[in-house]
């Protein structure tokens, strides 16, 4: 939902408790004299009813109001000349998976991809090969994965973190 339409449901929202508000104050004679202008049939039931369905409503207006926004869900929107192109999170983090899978000296992987206003921001934990350069690996790994998610998805990649959890040790455990 759009940032105007929930302000104005605030905006309303709050309208609608002053105005319930307004109705318990001169039901109960909290502001003198006020009363005298309620019709004959205003009883004070009718008052009071008024009142919880003002507030039920403001209630209502506030939860949509700041409810936070889906936007797309587990898919990236991407639109186009002919329409809308939806590519889902799982489809773009197995093109990271791809990615990895194909540099020299990672043993093991974790990704995961969410999607901001700026682009994509892609995480990426490895278990890298003893005896490797990490500063050479994590920079070409972080190259590869941004060009070739750009290329396919046409979607930018605003950032690419990629942290190296452990070191793989060849030990097998010794048998007498």
């Amino acid at each position: 939902m759009r940032t105007l339409a929930r302000v104005i449901m605030v905006f309303l929202a709050f309208l609608f408790i002053g105005g319930a508000l307004f109705l318990l104050a001169i039901n109960y004679n909290l502001i003198p004299n006020l009363a005298v202008y309620l019709p004959g049939w205003a009883a004070e039931e009718v008052v009071l009813g008024t009142a919880g369905v003002l507030l039920l409503i403001a209630l209502i207006l506030l939860i949509l109001g700041f409810r936070r926004s889906k936007g797309p869900g587990n898919a990236v929107l991407k639109g186009s000349e002919y329409g809308e192109v939806a590519i889902s999170i799982a489809a773009i983090e197995n093109m990271v998976l791809r990615t990895v899978q194909q540099t020299q000296g990672i043993k093991d992987v974790s990704r995961q991809v969410s999607f901001t206003q700026d682009g994509l921001i892609i995480n990426v934990k490895i278990m890298v090969m003893p005896d490797v350069a990490m500063p050479n690996l994590t920079g070409e790994l972080q190259s590869k994965i941004k060009e070739y998610v750009e290329e396919i998805t046409g979607i930018t990649v605003n950032e690419v973190k990629v942290m190296v959890e452990n070191i793989v040790t060849d030990q097998a455990p010794s048998r007498k």
